[in-house]
């Protein structure tokens, strides 16, 4: 009897399953399941296997929805808590994974090993599909095999070392599977293999209709990311990582070469190049950066592609970032806000780091928001920013600026105004113990806004990066600008780090101004001159990382990297800050309603606040590697779980 395709969990999340399910439509984006076929159909049809394809990709997980890792980090803090702050306060185990199990978590175990499932499916049977015209079988398996060592690689950075499967099993089979973890080491050499085999078979370029397709860049950039993960001292440390899975006994200065090698051979390739942002002024180079990561463009090396912005389309199809991280002020979520530490961790305009207000309780007259770098403007959204397009009508009473200009303030008004409470410090369980009051407005998108104040951020910030900003807000809050899962940028970070860690300082050097350069920054070297900080490898190591932060901010990075660099405890056992904004009148002046941002008329004053009466945030040595979920260590006796997440 021939065996029904169609959609089903697999068995103990390891790629164990009976049937799949599959569109039939050869449309890239299309992934809704339109019809059932018996399996000879299926591989006899290389139409009908494009579509089995295709349903993997949509088991790589995207940073444009609700919650990213970036709330896992000291980077961001999500408005709505759900799932995150359980982590942040180390209150997870296997049997309590909270986020961890969520769709939008990258590496959540059952929906990776669903995705290596269905690959390992098609690598069994693609070799005898026959060809056909409009399909290429050959490129079909280079992306199922680079697809398959893409979601390793998550299992990998998340967990550590986790099961192997490559073959499809018999429900016999299964019922008597026993199947260990297999070692960092283990799982790198399967990656890599993958990684290799699909670089012989991909193209290097793809058309502008198959945006988002796996490429040989793609295959090799994947190469240098894992090199250069496992290369770091989390995997080489013996006193934290306890368990022998999750250690890497290998030569790390050979994966260091590696990383190089592959970061070069990408960079070098003649396929990707930096685009140059450079410009008249720095808002413009802000903007122009911006656009690297909102279009498609030479950068971009392999990405999530979104075709729909209906309000009921799939959420595979459609960008959500918009609408969940925008300003309430638009009728938006706040959603995964940067802390007031990534915003003070930004750079200067002449390259020195502010060394103040990032303790609760600082507190300055001077605008913190001035003379910053580029990346910082083009990433931040803060009281007194210009949003990039008009409010929505209802809205707009309150703010009349051509192009919405944020309001995350309380701002004093002579007329036309009512009471304000202009909360700016708060004891451990959120009451406020300093407010100062006036006759005002609350600002639009603070939480005590006329619109939508529960959903108003809790920092003073909003993420700005991923979003386009340009549709009118009387277009759906959904959008289609491609979300970045491997960027060029990577690469010359990458590229660096490797040449660090291997004290080729001058090397290192080459390429982080490369990537500097093309947004007006100052050179590595006369950097570390303006910070006092002398030339050597320590030095430039951090810088290393603070542009990594800097650059690569909500593209799904500083999860990994603070774990793998073993800086979490001092990075997440900071005290969550944000920022509150306070206007009061110049004597003299007056105002009316609506509010419009005038340093000549208010004088402002700026205060880091105290948040962890919304998140006690502190770190313990188990949330260096993601719990299994208990029932899956139920289900395979052979499985160990990550050490404290019993």
């Amino acid at each position: 009897m021939k065996r029904l395709i169609m959609k089903t969990h697999i068995i103990a999340a390891l790629g164990l399953a009976m049937s799949l399910s599959i569109s039939s439509c050869s449309d890239f984006m299309n992934l809704t399941p339109e019809d059932q076929y018996d399996e000879e159909t299926v591989w006899s049809d290389a139409g009908l296997v494009q579509a089995v394809v295709n349903d993997v990709y949509a088991y790589i997980r995207h940073g444009s929805d609700e919650v990213s890792t970036t709330a896992l980090t000291d980077d961001a803090y999500f408005t709505h808590n759900y799932g995150i702050k359980a982590i942040n306060e180390t209150a997870v185990s296997g049997s309590d994974l909270q986020w961890y199990d969520n769709d939008n978590c990258p590496f959540r175990w059952s929906n990776c090993y669903k995705g290596i499932y269905r690959a390992n499916l098609v690598l069994k049977n693609i070799d005898n599909v026959p060809e056909k015209v409009g399909y290429d079988v050959k490129m079909m398996k280079g992306e199922t095999l680079f697809l398959r060592a893409y979601l390793y690689s998550q299992l990998v950075r998340g967990f550590g070392g986790v099961p192997l499967v490559d073959k499809i099993y018999s429900i016999e089979e299964a019922s008597k599977l026993s199947m260990p973890r297999n070692s960092v080491k283990e799982c790198l050499d399967f990656i890599i293999s993958d990684l290799d085999q699909a670089i012989e078979l991909l193209p290097e370029t793809v058309s502008s209709s198959d945006l988002g397709r796996a490429t040989k860049g793609a295959a090799i950039a994947l190469k240098a990311r894992m090199y250069l993960h496992l290369a770091s001292p989390l995997y080489a440390d013996r006193t934290v990582n306890t368990l022998a899975c999750n250690q890497y006994d290998g030569d790390r200065k050979v994966l260091y070469e590696k990383a190089l090698e592959s970061a070069k051979a990408v960079i070098n390739s003649g396929v990707y190049s930096l685009v140059d942002c450079n410009a008249g002024n720095v808002a413009e180079i802000a903007n122009n950066f911006h656009s690297i990561i909102t279009t498609n463009n030479a950068e971009m090396i392999f990405t999530k592609q979104f075709i729909n912005k209906s309000q009921n389309a799939d959420n595979n199809v459609r960008n959500r970032v918009a609408l969940c991280h925008g300003p309430n002020g638009y009728h938006n979520w706040a959603g995964v806000t940067p802390t007031n530490d990534l915003v003070m961790s930004f750079e200067m305009e002449d390259g020195s780091i502010n060394s103040s207000m990032f303790k609760a309780g600082e507190t300055t007259t001077m605008n913190p928001f001035l003379n910053r770098e580029p990346r910082f403007y083009a990433t931040i959204g803060y009281d007194g920013a210009e949003w990039g397009r008009p409010r929505p009508s209802d809205s707009q009473v309150f703010d009349p600026t051509p192009m919405g200009t944020l309001q995350m303030g309380f701002y004093e008004l002579s007329s036309g105004g009512g009471p304000v409470d202009a909360q700016v410090a708060f004891d451990a369980t959120g009451n406020p113990i300093k407010t100062i009051s006036f006759t005002g407005v609350n600002g639009v998108d603070t939480r005590r806004s006329s619109v939508e104040d529960w959903n108003g951020s809790f920092t003073g910030y909003l993420e700005k990066k991923l979003i386009d900003t340009s549709f009118e807000a009387s277009e759906s809050m959904f959008q289609t600008c491609p979300y970045p899962f491997i960027r060029l940028a990577e690469m010359y970070l990458i590229a660096a780090e490797s040449c660090i860690e291997l004290n080729r300082l001058d090397e290192a050097v080459s390429y982080l101004d490369a990537l500097r350069n093309r947004i007006g920054r100052p050179d590595t070297k006369a950097t570390l001159n303006i910070r006092n900080l002398a030339f050597n490898q320590s030095n430039l190591r951090e810088f290393l990382r603070l542009e990594r932060r800097s650059e690569l901010s909500y593209e799904d990075s500083r999860y990994y990297d603070i774990r793998r660099w073993m800086i979490a405890p001092e990075m997440m056992s900071k005290s969550l800050t944000g920022i509150a904004v306070v206007a009061r009148l110049k004597p003299g002046k007056t105002a009316s309603a609506p509010y419009v941002k005038n340093p000549e008329i208010w004088d402002y004053q700026y205060f880091v606040t105290d948040l962890t009466y919304r998140e006690t945030r502190k770190w313990n040595n188990k949330l260096y590697f993601a719990p299994i979920k208990r029932d899956e260590i139920n289900r395979n006796p052979a499985m160990v779980q990550n050490p404290g997440m019993e």
